[in-house]
């Protein structure tokens, strides 16, 4: 039987009045239209969900800056919604706002589904011309075409029922509206390209022609943040879940910046109810995850990290931290595992070639441990903490230049490097470059002369310093 009905695929928290303006159009249009007007989903709701994909024909993502963001956690309902439209074949039919960039599609998306998505003609909604935007999407792309779908359940009915009863009631969507939507997708991608203090004027803007755009002061405050404005940013986010209680962006900052305050407590509790609210949101479980481990609740810790790589495989950052975590408890055959994993994904993670090499000196591999600070080296030449370790295990083999070479590296890129100077100093002595060990060891005199060599190493300065002579 033939059918144009759609299910309309959107990010509540930057698209949701250009949703209800797409159904409205459409449904007063006669077409049938449906949207998952909450976002928020728990065991059976899931698949009411996405059995609507599976009883209309048409797929229509909105996209605007912020809606593919968070695609890149595979647990994400965006990506979800356009994976099942991916396998059930259905016909999408791509609806982009003025300020979409299109490299999003590759950035944030799974590449069989970038590639899929980009076949298709994406059709612009330019506020001011809305209305016939919308009537050419229904009169050339919706045109009603048999293809396979699936009844919707009979126990699923009344849910969508009452679903399409609250998008009933909703109250009408204003130019003013569209016109602050417009400012919060600017802010969103100046954001992005790193211009905070303008994104913040877009942000303003946008609060001004809508005071209750509850993202518009979210994101407001995640750039003050940025900006270390912290003072202004509890009130926004406050302001945020004041008006939008399921806003998980403005949940997660706040638990950022409580953390960075000193509030773990505080931060845990702003994290859970961001993942009781998306439990599909690997970046806060690995956030959470860093607020365990800093309180010392490593099991917790390595739970949010496994469940941040459970949702995204990918998650390179999650391997590395609960790899650090096996590192400390002694379990060096997952750390190493975890590091590998790390790298596998992002060979340009230096801090995980970094912590590999630091396991493989705690299991006596110097070799291995000599070739992972040089991949770090290599990836990142300013790494001093890199160049430091190498050096120890040079030294360690007796190597002495090398773990010369080394040391005055790390010196260089970090003059404050006290241990640098020490080992230096003893691997000059080993070398019986005299001076320039008691060189290194009054640098460390000057750093604390409460050292618990520091008798030793007067002492060694009395014979070998300046002024010393071997008449």
């Amino acid at each position: 039987m033939s059918s144009n009905s759609v299910f309309i695929n959107y990010r509540r928290s930057v698209s949701a009045y250009l949703a209800q303006l797409v159904w409205r159009e459409l449904t007063d249009a006669g077409i049938d239209a449906f949207y998952d007007i909450e976002s928020i989903h728990a065991g059976q709701f899931d698949q009411i969900i996405l059995n609507q994909i599976a009883a209309r024909p048409y797929f229509m993502p909105i996209l605007s800056p912020g809606t593919l963001e968070r695609c890149q956690d595979p647990g994400d309902w965006v990506l979800r919604e356009m994976q099942e439209a991916l396998r059930l074949k259905r016909v999408i039919v791509p609806l982009v706002t003025e300020a979409f960039d299109f490299a999003d599609i590759d950035s944030h998306l799974p590449p069989e589904l970038a590639a899929e998505l980009k076949r298709y003609n994406a059709i612009p909604i330019p506020p001011r011309w809305f209305k016939y935007a919308i009537a050419e999407v229904r009169d050339r792309f919706l045109t009603p075409i048999d293809i396979p779908t699936v009844a919707t359940p009979q126990n699923h009915a009344p849910i969508i029922a009452e679903k399409l009863a609250q998008m009933q009631a909703l109250p009408d969507v204003t130019e003013t509206d569209l016109s602050a939507q417009a400012h919060l997708e600017q802010g969103i991608t100046l954001r992005a390209a790193g211009a905070y203090q303008d994104a913040i004027a877009e942000y303003n803007q946008a609060i001004q022609l809508n005071p209750r755009l509850a993202e518009a002061y979210a994101r407001r405050g995640g750039a003050n943040f940025l900006l270390g404005n912290f003072a202004a940013v509890l009130q926004d986010l406050e302001t945020a879940l004041q008006i939008d209680p399921s806003n998980v962006n403005a949940y997660f900052n706040r638990g950022s910046l409580r953390l960075r305050e000193g509030d773990k407590e505080g931060a845990l509790a702003d994290y859970t109810e961001a993942l009781r609210r998306n439990p599909q949101y690997a970046l806060v479980y690995a956030n959470r995850g860093n607020v365990h481990r800093d309180k010392g609740d490593l099991e917790s810790a390595i739970a949010d990290y496994s469940e941040a790589i459970r949702l995204n495989p990918q998650y390179a950052v999650a391997y590395t931290n609960r790899g650090s975590i096996y590192r400390d408890k002694g379990d060096f055959d997952k750390a190493i595992a975890d590091f590998t994993c790390a790298i596998e994904v992002d060979p340009t993670l230096v801090l995980a070639y970094l912590e590999r090499g630091n396991t493989y000196y705690d299991k006596s591999n110097y070799a291995s441990a000599i070739q992972d600070y040089t991949e770090a080296i290599q990836g990142d030449p300013d790494y001093a903490e890199a160049h430091f370790n190498r050096g120890v295990v040079r030294h360690s083999q007796g190597d002495l230049a090398g773990c010369i070479a080394d040391y005055t590296e790390t010196i260089r890129l970090d003059p404050q490097f006290r241990l640098a100077y020490f080992n230096r100093g003893l691997a000059h002595e080993r070398s019986e470059h005299n001076q320039q060990a008691a060189a290194d060891y009054q640098q460390v005199l000057e750093f604390d002369p409460n050292h618990p060599q520091a008798d030793q190493m007067r002492e060694f300065i009395r014979q070998h310093g300046p002024g010393h002579s071997s008449m």
